[in-house]
């Protein structure tokens, strides 16, 4: 198989193929702290904020850590929106995985909201493209090893 033939058949690959659905999502007037708790439950990194059925922006544990904590904010008082990355960037679930990727880039971004004609399905992250794309090339090996490696601390390193 040629190198452009395989390129074309791993980008044949969907958004929907690869996305998380039903992602965590909160309203705007939602507390940090409840986003936080959320994020813990679900085990992901981010969440969708919404506002009128509409996603409007996006809350990263970077920026709790960032825009909150690091000010000395109140977890309890202060409302997703205040802190939420807007506007948000979205995709259909039709979209391929190499548009995904083109928008990531262009945009600067990790994460896209996977929005249809009825709303929120889901979210897409470089890791689930990474993942899906080590899976499709049989290389899934070496992506779990790499990201077990990152993982651990070497000895002698605290965090």
């Amino acid at each position: 198989m040629s190198d452009e033939s395989q390129s074309l058949e791993t980008f044949d690959l969907r958004v929907k193929d690869v996305m998380t659905p039903s992602p965590l999502s909160l309203e705007a007037n939602a507390k940090i702290e409840e986003a936080a708790r959320g994020m813990e439950r679900c085990d992901c990194g981010c969440c969708l904020v919404e506002s009128n059925g509409k996603v409007v922006g996006i809350v990263t544990e970077r920026d709790i850590v960032r825009r909150v904590a690091a000010k000395g904010s109140s977890l309890k008082a202060t409302k997703v929106s205040a802190i939420m990355s807007t506007p948000i960037v979205v995709v259909n679930p039709e979209t391929t995985v190499e548009e995904a990727l083109k928008t990531m880039a262009s945009n600067k971004i990790k994460r896209l909201a996977v929005v249809d004609e009825k709303g929120l399905v889901g979210i897409v992250s470089i890791t689930d493209i990474a993942k899906a794309l080590a899976k499709k090339s049989g290389q899934a090996n070496l992506l779990i090893d790499a990201i077990a490696k990152q993982s651990r601390a070497p000895e002698g390193v605290y965090l």
